[in-house]
């Protein structure tokens, strides 16, 4: 382990809710026995969870807010980590440079805790948090388990960490965001997708995807990369979907004709060189099948106990937010899903069609970033049009400052549909009365889960508040 933690007694996360950043909190709580606290600007059920753990979390940006051991401690003492969705002129980090203290970005202490350890990466667009919580749950069945920082809550854990006293590998998010993953040097990687996201970070689509031919430099053997993917290293091992065995002969990792069967897909799987036939994947949608694949193709080289990995895929329960069924009756269907990229977008709504056939379906969206809704507004209001009818929430801006002319209505205009909704999140309820839905979709990674649980309770109140099947 890197001796930068060696003398550290305390921690201090500035920026703390952040899905990212509470996991590293954990760990250096759990596996450092540091004093962890931190801030964040509003509370969350994420930072209600750290505080039940006996992290404390302030959501005063005041330097007097700082907890009195931060306050006083000697600054040698102190590990502070800042995520980039907080201003690096904010109050506390003021404070604590003031004292002499470095601040890491969340990213440099990643690759501080992973610089010795055997490292499982999963980079790209889309796919990251399903594809590295698959792999911890199957890697969690396996000699000695796995240590994994995840970018979602685990079904299974209700948390987004994994932890192992002898864990043989540690299992991390590439985010690209930032440049982060640049900070890794991981064994085996997998690239899922370079559609171009991030564009306020990389300015071009050639700098963003040089971006990825640089991470891969860092990973010690070739990275595994979706079969849609144009790279630069033909020999680079591919996974994917293939109609049949033949075609998955130019794949190294596939999912041999996924289909439908009681509600559940089921394919053959190719590992390299072994054949695997009626394997289940739990969770909906062929986007899933391909994130499945990936976590095995990563188990594979990692030297995982396949039988067991295979096992293990067939009981994963699933992540938060990650198309996830909260309800499932006869009267009708709510799913929530994090989809804020075009691709995760055109992917959820292709997954809803697929187990709900012949149902209409309603998408509540809310678009995240006014710089990905500015260099996507066409294929969003394509993408949209394609529900049966769409309810569309202002933009959350995150760390963004407005951009002129580009705003929900902007994003409404280009949704060739006549059954679109501008709304604000106040008119959610009144609108579903007007227009009862038949299966329901909540969308988008901005504060759209606040409407879930009231939604869910709202709709199970009454289940009428469904429309009734044709």
């Amino acid at each position: 382990m890197d001796t930068t933690l060696d003398s550290k007694r305390y921690a201090y996360f500035i920026g703390i809710g952040g899905i990212g950043m509470s996991a590293l909190a954990r760990f250096l709580r759990q596996e450092h026995g540091l004093s962890v606290s931190g801030f964040d600007r509003t509370p969350s059920s994420v930072t209600e969870a750290l505080e039940s753990e006996g992290i404390k979390v302030v959501f005063d940006d005041a330097k007097s807010a700082l907890p009195q051991e931060m306050r006083e401690a000697p600054i040698d003492s102190i590990l502070v980590i800042r995520t980039p969705a907080v201003p690096d002129h904010h109050p506390h980090q003021r404070a604590f440079e003031a004292r002499g203290i470095s601040v890491l970005k969340r990213s440099e202490l990643l690759g501080i805790l992973t610089a010795s350890q055997p490292t499982l990466a999963v980079a790209g667009t889309h796919g990251k948090t399903t594809t590295c919580a698959i792999l911890a749950h199957m890697a969690e069945g396996c000699p000695g388990g796995c240590n994994a920082f995840l970018g979602g809550i685990t079904l299974e854990k209700k948390s987004n960490l994994y932890t192992s006293p002898n864990a043989p590998w540690t299992i991390v998010e590439a985010d690209e965001f930032d440049r982060s993953f640049l900070h890794l040097k991981p064994q085996h990687a997998v690239i899922t997708s370079l559609d171009t996201d991030h564009l306020e970070t990389y300015g071009s689509a050639e700098a963003y995807h040089e971006a990825f031919f640089a991470f891969d430099r860092l990973v010690e053997s070739p990275s595994i990369v979706h079969a849609s993917v144009e790279w630069p290293n033909i020999h680079a091992p591919r996974y994917g979907i293939a109609n049949n065995r033949k075609d998955a002969e130019s794949l190294t990792y596939a999912a041999i004709r996924p289909h439908l069967d009681e509600g559940m897909i089921i394919a053959d799987v190719k590992l390299d060189d072994e054949w695997f036939e009626a394997i289940r994947f739990p969770m909906p949608g062929m986007h899933n099948v391909e994130n499945a694949i990936a976590a095995l193709a990563l188990a594979k080289q990692a030297g995982l106990t396949i039988s067991t990995c295979l096992e293990r895929l067939a009981t994963f329960p699933g992540i938060e937010r990650r198309f996830a069924y909260h309800i499932r009756s006869q009267a009708g269907t709510y799913i929530d899903d994090y989809a804020h990229h075009p691709a995760e977008l055109q992917a959820a709504i292709d997954a809803a069609r697929v187990h709900h056939p012949k149902q209409e379906i309603t998408g509540i969206f809310q678009p995240h970033l006014y710089s990905r809704t500015a260099a996507h507004l066409k294929e969003f209001g394509r993408i949209l049009a394609q529900l049966d009818r769409v309810f569309l929430l202002p933009i959350y801006a995150a760390r963004e400052e407005p951009i002129p002319g580009i705003d929900s209505q902007t994003l409404f205009e280009n949704i060739p549909s006549g059954a679109k909704h501008l709304i604000q999140s106040e008119q959610i309820f009144d609108n579903l009365k007007v227009h009862p839905p038949q299966v329901l979709m909540t969308l988008g990674a901005g504060d759209i889960n606040r409407c879930v649980e009231p939604l869910v309770k709202w709709l199970l109140e009454d289940l009428s508040r469904f429309k009734e099947h044709d």
